[in-house]
């Protein structure tokens, strides 16, 4: 089979993210444990509609703060919440490796603190060709028409598209759509799976 798209999810995968330092810091401010800061951080009535493109970042923001009674600016919040990330440089490597022969797309659920941050601050990303962000689409992994997004604006069938995840209930989804799906746990592993899979790196 010859491969013709490879989508990649980025937290966990293309950029390391330290989500804890994050968590620790805001239960240290506010007094509340690390439970309550994450219960607060991922409330699905926040967190959904912030990462589907419904929520601004500045109505997230004030919904934490009054959920957790944190007293940040919103610049502050806004820095904070976007340094939690490093470049997987092993993998930025790959995707260099990788565009000269395959298409690739970016495939995240994230919002639009982080999104716009990636682009600005890691230059390797200019690698994909698309990005398919769930705050620009409406709609987030697991949910098929996600994927089936992606492909649609490569133009490639499902049959020729390799997906990389770190989650497996994403790879999985990955998988009943038709995708060959890679759950990532390493970049040596992603490489060696890539090049078992034929495609040229």
């Amino acid at each position: 089979m010859q491969y013709e798209l490879v989508l990649f999810d980025l937290g966990g995968v293309v950029v390391e993210m330290e989500s804890d330092r994050l968590m620790l810091q805001v239960s240290q401010l506010v007094g509340k444990s690390l439970d309550e800061v994450q219960a607060a951080v991922y409330d699905k009535e926040l967190m959904v509609p912030f990462e589907t493109g419904d929520l601004t970042p500045k109505a997230y923001y004030e919904g934490l703060t009054q959920r957790l009674g944190l007293s940040w600016t919103y610049e502050r919040f806004v820095g904070v919440w976007t340094g939690i990330f490093q470049e997987n440089r092993d993998v930025t490597q790959i995707l260099g490796r990788l565009r000269k022969r395959h298409k690739l797309t970016a495939l995240s659920n994230t919002n639009t603190l982080h999104v716009e941050w990636m682009k600005r601050s890691i230059p390797s990303l200019e690698a994909f060709h698309d990005w398919v962000a769930s705050c620009d689409v409406g709609v987030r992994k697991p949910d098929p028409r996600i994927y089936q997004l992606a492909l649609d604006r490569a133009g490639v069938r499902a049959q020729r598209a390799v997906y990389v995840d770190d989650r497996p209930e994403l790879v999985e989804a990955g998988k009943m759509l038709g995708l060959k799906a890679i759950r990532f746990e390493s970049s040596r592993q992603l490489e060696q799976d890539l090049q078992a899979l034929g495609l040229n790196l």
